[in-house]
This record gives C-alpha cells, sequence and structure tokens, in this order.
C-alpha cells in the first residue's frame, strides 16, 4: 500500500503559483483602495461643510470651516481653502470656492460651495 501526501517539490510549486498570483492582484488592491480612501475624505468634507454651514443658519451668526483641518488617510491631498457661511446659510462674498481632492494616480474629487450656498460633490 502507497502512502499518500505531497513531495515537497509539488508543495513548493503550489506555494510558488500563489505567490504569484497575489503579487498580481496588489495594484488593483491599491487602486481599489485609493478610490475608497478618496470617496470617504470627499464625503467627509462634504458633511463638514453641511454640518458649519447648518450651524451658521440655526444660530444666526457667521460660521468658518478650513478643509485643512480634515484628515487625509492614504497619501490623499487637497488644495486647503477656508469657506464661510453667513447666519443666512449663504457664504459671503469670498466664502466660496472649490476644494479638489487628489490622490497618487491622479483621480480627484471637487467639492464646490457656489455662491448661493449650494455644497455639492463632484
Amino acid at each position: 500500500m502507497g502512502q499518500r501526501g505531497f513531495t515537497l517539490v509539488e508543495l513548493s510549486v503550489i506555494i510558488g503559483l500563489i505567490g504569484l498570483l497575489a503579487l498580481a492582484a496588489l495594484p488593483p488592491l491599491a487602486a481599489f483602495r485609493e478610490r475608497i480612501y478618496l470617496e470617504t475624505a470627499s464625503q467627509q468634507l462634504l458633511t463638514d461643510l453641511r454640518r458649519t454651514q447648518a450651524e451658521a443658519l440655526c444660530a444666526g451668526t457667521d460660521r468658518a470651516y478650513d478643509s485643512a483641518s480634515l484628515p487625509l488617510p492614504g497619501g490623499l491631498a487637497c488644495n486647503a481653502k477656508q469657506f464661510k457661511f453667513a447666519g443666512s446659510g449663504e457664504p459671503p462674498p469670498g466664502g466660496s470656492g472649490t476644494v479638489l481632492i487628489a490622490g497618487r494616480t491622479g483621480r480627484g474629487r471637487s467639492v464646490i460651495v457656489s455662491s448661493a450656498g449650494r455644497i455639492r460633490l463632484e
């Protein structure tokens, strides 16, 4: 009766193939991770701006938000800008603008505050 099992050579070949497959999967995983980080950071900025706008509207006083305070994970960068909202919820002159959040691969999302106070994500 023969013994059952795998030889050391067979196991080495299988481990090598698994390693090659894992190596081939790394670049798409890195791009996916950057997309998730980008979406999360842009949604967080959108939420922070809308909260600041709502606070200004509820309190009836001016409020400001500096996008430099946004924590950016995983090598993301943004052009920081300070946004201001009057007690009416609209930005005063100079309080509107755009923040671009970008990753290493060139992908980016823009958060735009219009002069009418509309905050949107593109």
